[in-house]
This record gives C-alpha cells, sequence and structure tokens, in this order.
C-alpha cells in the first residue's frame, strides 16, 4: 500500500524483524521472509496495536470487508497459523503473540516504530553479518552499543545463528564508538548463550575506548579479545590476543 501525499513511510521493528506495511515486507536480520498476503495484514494490524487486544471482530471487517464472502473463523486461524511459523512463535519460547480466547488477539513484544523516512532516519547502532569460514560468521557491529531497542538486536541474532547451529562467532566491533552497561551485558549475555550451546563466541577489533571499558568490566576475563577478525579466526596463539 502506497503511502498518501505527505504521509510519513514507517515501519515496525521488533526483535530481529522488521515489518514494512508500504512494501507488504517481512525481514529478519536484513533477510527476506515469505509471508503471504492477509498474515501480513494481520501482523500489521496487531504491530499497530501493540499491546492493546484486537478483537476477532475488528480483524473480520479489516482483513475481510463485509461484501467478502468467506469462511472467516477457518481464513483467521490459518492467518495466524501462518504468521506465528514465519515468527517462530511456540509456547516454549517467548511468544508474540497472544491469544484471548474468543475474544482476539494481543501483541506482546516490545515494538519499535520507525517514523521518518529511511533516508533521514539514523540508526544508533547496524548490524551485519558475513560467512567467512565455512563454519564461522563474522557480527559486524557500527555505531553506539548502547541501551535500546536496537542493541537487543544482538541478542536476537545469536539466538537467530544459534537456531541454525552456526556456533562460531566473531563479534567485529572496531566500529562502535561508545559502549554502555548495556553493551557490556549483552556481549557477556550472548557469550553464556554461546557457551551454554557448546559455540565459541571471540570479540575483535575493540578501540581503545571500548576496550579500557571491556577491561574496567573485567570482560576481558570472559571473552577473547582479538585486535582484528583475521587474529580471532587464526584465534589459537595467545600473543594475537589483545
Amino acid at each position: 500500500m502506497a503511502s498518501l501525499p505527505g504521509q510519513i513511510p514507517r515501519s515496525f521493528r521488533f526483535g530481529p524483524f522488521e515489518a514494512d506495511p508500504e512494501t507488504g515486507e517481512l525481514r529478519k536480520n536484513g533477510r527476506k521472509l515469505h509471508l503471504q498476503e492477509k498474515p501480513f495484514q494481520l501482523l500489521v494490524a496487531l504491530l499497530e496495536e501493540r499491546g492493546n487486544l484486537v478483537t476477532r471482530k475488528a480483524l473480520h471487517e479489516r482483513l475481510w470487508p463485509a461484501d467478502t464472502f468467506v469462511d472467516f473463523d477457518n481464513g483467521l486461524n490459518t492467518a495466524i497459523s501462518k504468521l506465528r511459523e514465519v515468527l517462530g512463535d511456540s509456547a516454549e519460547g517467548r511468544p508474540y503473540i497472544e491469544t484471548l480466547a474468543r475474544r482476539g488477539y494481543r501483541f506482546t513484544s516490545p515494538v519499535e516504530e520507525l517514523g521518518a523516512p529511511a533516508v533521514s532516519h539514523r540508526r544508533e547502532l547496524n548490524i551485519h553479518r558475513r560467512l567467512i569460514e565455512p563454519d564461522t560468521i563474522v557480527v559486524e557491529i557500527v555505531g553506539k552499543l548502547v541501551f535500546g531497542p536496537e542493541c537487543q538486536q544482538i541478542e536476537w541474532l545469536i539466538a537467530d545463528l544459534l537456531s541454525q547451529d552456526e556456533k562460531k562467532v566473531i563479534f567485529d566491533i572496531s566500529g562502535v564508538s561508545y559502549i554502555d552497561s548495556t553493551g557490556v551485558g549483552i556481549i557477556v549475555m550472548c557469550f553464556g548463550k554461546m557457551k551454554k550451546a557448546g559455540g565459541d563466541l571471540r570479540v575483535a577489533g575493540a578501540t581503545d575506548t571500548v576496550k579500557a571499558v571491556l577491561k574496567m568490566t573485567n570482560v576481558d576475563s570472559i571473552v577473547s579479545l582479538y585486535p582484528t577478525a583475521a587474529a580471532a579466526v587464526a584465534g589459537a596463539a595467545g600473543q594475537n590476543k589483545a
């Protein structure tokens, strides 16, 4: 759906996902996912009313207009099922969508609404991943590693990598200009999750300012620090550590 003249385009970010109502696209860690039109419209309806109940009646009126002949209950149940499948919602993890029996649904995860045009929206943190060895992923982190929804993307990314059985990860933080206690905590948390899964997380490229914070908080006694991503890959020799 195209924006109306003068209307600011918007998208929604939650966990590792970003939904763009204008293009009808859902992405996870930057990768486009396949989601049919009705489940996507359902997702947008829930995101717009995040934290609040969206009744089945409201969804009926929005997704299936009165002049549309359809088995509404079956259609809605199918759309919810497909949406949950794409989001990875399950009873074992923290669900995004809560069912309120016979009443409707509620989106329960924190949501960030990006209301500014892409050309003017400045993100505090950018995260990219790349494969450098058959079994090694480098996660490039650029910007400020501080409290906020963007910082949480790193935690979600690690969970996604572990779900794909990727257990050798390097955080390249050479582009990080500032880190606070939340950023430090995210690194330690990700290291703990990776270690618990039998994996290995290394940190590379910390600038002098960031390195000082990591040493002051004793992160260097928990996580292996390396001067560059290449050194982290080589990794074994103690003299290569930062």
